[in-house]
């Protein structure tokens, strides 16, 4: 567990990376994916809401750090659902379902319409502008 917990704050720091390069000017980064994170279901200060699912978990926590340095919130648990809508994973055999994909934006962005979004896609971060 942590050499994996080490591997999860290695991304984190590249990310960081990113955020820092496009500084605190008029550049919204969203950040979507798959963290592996549960953050349970109660809400955070203002990071994200009450509507996640499940009890939160040590990556739960990581990630929850990872947004507080970095002045993000999470987007896509501010917004109440059907617990049926929210999960994005389903354990084998129906066993567990839980909300592990989503959706930062920095905090100061919460509220803004998107009408320009240039989108980079891959397994590794890599920062091709």
């Amino acid at each position: 567990m942590l050499e994996m917990s080490h591997i999860v704050e290695e991304l984190y720091g590249v990310i960081e990376e990113i955020l820092e390069e496009d500084g605190k000017g008029n550049t919204n980064t969203i950040i979507m994916g798959d963290w592996n994170s549960v953050v349970g279901n109660e809400s955070y200060r203002n990071i994200f809401g009450p509507n996640d699912l499940g009890r939160k978990n040590h990556r739960g926590q990581m990630f929850i750090n990872f947004c507080e340095r970095n002045g993000l919130i999470v987007t896509n648990i501010w917004i109440r659902k059907p617990k049926r809508r929210l999960y994005t994973w389903k354990g084998p055999g129906d066993r567990g379902q839980h909300q592990m994909d989503y959706i930062l934006v920095k905090h100061r962005f919460r509220n803004c319409k998107y009408s320009q979004v240039l989108l980079m896609m891959g397994e590794n971060i890599v920062r091709n502008m």
